[in-house]
């Protein structure tokens, strides 16, 4: 699909269709863009988040992720085994750690990073609304998914049933 979205949903579906569409475009805009560098759209988000949050646990790089623990845990080995990471002692808990990129894991960083500005350039030349109006909107999205989780579909809470004539 390389159209524009309708502006207005003729089959009124729902924010979570649209959330989910605007993550494929996205998905789109970004393979496109980094289709020839060092690291894939999923890749650079990890060594962004580990890279932004300097020396940080798995559980703090997952959270700004918004990924489960095991799945990072999962990502964290492929970038460790590539010698893109390592894992440095927790300053106050003997138990724990916290994850850097090594220097070959700051180059490839650096190296999608010129990509991935690429299409940030090119995708906020479109926005329709300053981009830390659209940041502020799109948190607020995640912070309701993340309610959600939590309370409403937590363990052993009952799933709330599909509201009727809504699609997606």
């Amino acid at each position: 699909m390389t159209g524009d979205p309708p502006a207005n949903d003729p089959l009124d579906t729902s924010i979570l269709f649209d959330v989910f569409a605007l993550n494929q475009s996205v998905g789109r805009l970004l393979a496109q863009a980094m289709r020839d560098g060092p690291l894939t759209p999923a890749e650079y988000a990890v060594y962004s988040a580990i890279f932004e949050l300097e020396a940080a646990s798995p559980t703090q790089v997952a959270t700004r992720l918004g990924m489960r623990l095991t799945t990072f845990i999962d990502q964290l080995r492929v970038i460790e085994s590539r010698g893109h990471a390592r894992r440095v002692g927790h300053p106050s808990d003997r138990r724990s750690y916290r994850i850097v990129l090594t220097g070959a894991g700051l180059a490839a960083h650096r190296r999608a990073n010129r990509d991935f500005e690429r299409a940030y350039v090119a995708f906020t030349s479109h926005l329709a609304t300053e981009p830390d109006d659209a940041r502020a909107g799109l948190l607020a999205l995640r912070r309701a998914a993340e309610a959600a989780l939590e309370g409403d579909l937590g363990p052993g809470r009952a799933s709330p049933r599909r509201q009727v004539g809504r699609a997606g």
